[in-house]
């Protein structure tokens, strides 16, 4: 440690000048690059897909060179010997190289994610028990937006050994419980129609009726299905719900 002081005591001005401009360097070029990245987004909106998958990780992987590459530049300018200096801080070095070695992993395994193609960016991916939309992905870390309400999961790519990308549609059930009396033909008419307009704006597909499917007493419970886009699933269950209890209110089948 005290060689590291004598070290740093020694600069010249020369140098720190020198260091000086190659943090501006950086900070500039690091500013041109997020304009760059901002307006790409801007014109093409949220990158998706393969393609912005790549530029997301191309763009985190070069901020982490400019980043490393000032970083280590500023050091040889002041003839600092990073071997000595992780060596002279004994018990630091160690977490440093913990630090380093997680960050590597990280680097390894988004890598291997990009070229393998686990998913893209727009995909709906199922983590564990946890479903979301990815929205953001670069070679150290994965961010996820959960279709339940919207939270952010942040994952670093080394922790994830297994994930899953879901189907572009996925099939979606809705049950009502009505009188056992209800005719099932009456039934399937207003569902029928609550889901016309969905049907129309291409919001769902494939819609049926799949009739009752249990019977609790003088209750039945009948069920329909569909198809829709697996990052909007929630929403459309919750509307054709919605939708179908009204039109079974107005076709005076359910009283509640």
């Amino acid at each position: 440690m005290p060689e590291i002081l004598n070290q740093l005591s020694q600069l010249s001005q020369s140098n720190l000048f020198a260091s000086s401009l190659v943090i501006l360097v950086a900070i500039l070029v690091l500013h041109g690059m997020d304009k760059l990245y901002s307006g790409y987004r801007t014109k093409f909106g949220l990158a998706r897909g393969e393609k912005g998958t790549a530029v997301q990780a191309a763009y985190g992987a070069f901020r982490v060179l400019i980043v490393a590459a000032a970083f280590f530049s500023v050091l040889q300018i002041n003839g600092i010997d990073v071997t000595s200096l992780l060596a002279g801080v004994g018990l630091v070095s160690a977490f440093i190289a913990l630090a380093v070695q997680d960050f590597l992993k990280d680097i390894v395994m988004g890598m291997r994610m990009l070229t393998d193609r686990f998913f893209a960016v727009g995909d709906v991916v199922q983590y564990g028990s946890f479903e979301g939309v990815v929205t953001e992905f670069d070679i150290r870390c994965t961010k996820i937006r959960a279709l339940a309400d919207g939270r952010i999961l942040t994952v670093c790519n080394r922790n994830i050994s297994e994930i899953a990308a879901l189907p572009k549609e996925v099939p979606v059930s809705v049950t009502i419980p009505l009188p056992l009396s209800v005719e099932p033909e009456q039934i399937r008419a207003s569902f029928e129609t609550a889901a016309a307009p969905y049907i129309a704006s291409g919001d769902i597909s494939g819609f049926s009726y799949a009739g009752i499917t249990e019977i609790l007493g003088t209750t039945a419970k009948h069920t329909f299905a569909f198809r829709c886009p697996a990052e909007k699933k929630n929403g459309c269950r919750a509307a054709l719900y919605a939708a179908a209890a009204a039109q079974l209110r107005n076709d005076g089948l359910l009283r509640i």
